[in-house]
């Protein structure tokens, strides 16, 4: 089961400012809804997630880290088990230099696998796009007020 989110949004920040706040993991973590305890684990970075799916909700674990970390922007790469299901994801972020500010594009993609995706995937497909959209809501709140 797949699911890929996508959009673009506006900060008044130069685009090095922008980036910079993206490469630092602790920024990173704390904008993935649920998301603590993230800690530095042989090039990776290793937390755990609250996670709902309908009316279930538990922990999962969390590893993510940087495929790319360029100056227009980074992607990190990352998969969380738990709720005996597991997910991969990919989260794109690149940036363009827009009326002063920056233009903030981004793209999520997930794959889920796994008991809970198999016998339920509107839900967990549900909850992917949820994580998805929240942690973009957070990227921009957290640019607009740093």
């Amino acid at each position: 089961m797949q699911v890929s989110e996508s959009g673009e949004f506006v900060v008044a920040k130069p685009p090095e400012e922008v980036v910079k706040l993206l490469k630092d993991p602790a920024t990173v973590a704390r904008l993935i809804p649920g998301v603590s305890g993230v800690r530095e684990s042989g090039g990776e970075y290793v937390g755990e997630a609250l996670v709902k799916l309908g009316h279930l909700s538990g922990k999962v674990a969390v590893r993510f880290k940087y495929a790319e970390a360029r100056d227009d922007g980074v992607v990190v790469i990352g998969r969380a088990t738990g709720l005996q299901t597991t997910a991969d994801f990919s989260i794109a972020v690149d940036t363009e230099p827009r009326d002063g500010g920056t233009l903030v594009k981004w793209r999520f993609q997930g794959t889920a696998r796994g008991l809970a995706a198999s016998l339920a995937p509107g839900i967990v497909r549900s909850a992917l796009r949820k994580i998805a959209e929240d942690a973009v809501k957070n990227l921009a709140q957290y640019l607009q007020s740093k």
